[in-house]
């Protein structure tokens, strides 16, 4: 990732959890490597945060390869999870967003946020960093490296 500006993909995931009052989103490739992290305040150290990166990355691997098995030529864009207690009061999200082929984009956020909301600015997020990271792989696959 040859362009990678931790201080633009940062502002980007700050102002989607600002518009969305989300409590993290993060950015990781598919094996699990944390690229970036935006939080709301919270007390978790940032192992929690690894060990989620690596827990999404393969939820993501594992449906992958199941959907694979069905049919070669799709590729998973999305996973939802919703996780609620007893009452199912609670709860809370986790969505999983493909962004580029290796580039996966994790947000949580509290079940009782306007979800369509949520999904409609997570969508403006996504074409946002998506474009950064096409013009990336773009790059890398001509061998264009950028040593900055």
């Amino acid at each position: 990732m040859a362009y990678l500006d931790q201080t633009e993909i940062r502002k980007i995931l700050k102002e989607f959890r600002e518009r969305t009052n989300i409590m993290c989103s993060s950015l990781f490739t598919s094996d699990g490597f944390v690229i970036t992290i935006d939080q709301a305040p919270f007390k978790e150290d940032e192992d929690y945060y690894d060990s989620l990166c690596a827990i999404c990355s393969s939820i993501f691997s594992l449906a992958s390869q199941g959907i694979s098995t069905l049919r070669d030529d799709v590729n998973i864009k999305h996973i939802s999870i919703k996780a609620v207690d007893k009452t199912e009061i609670d709860g809370f999200e986790i969505i999983l967003e493909n962004i580029s082929e290796d580039i996966l984009l994790g947000v949580m956020f509290m079940s009782s946020l306007n979800l369509g909301v949520v999904l409609f600015e997570l969508n403006n997020t996504i074409q946002k960093l998506s474009k950064y990271f096409i013009r990336v792989e773009q790059d890398e696959s001509m061998g264009i490296v950028n040593a900055s």
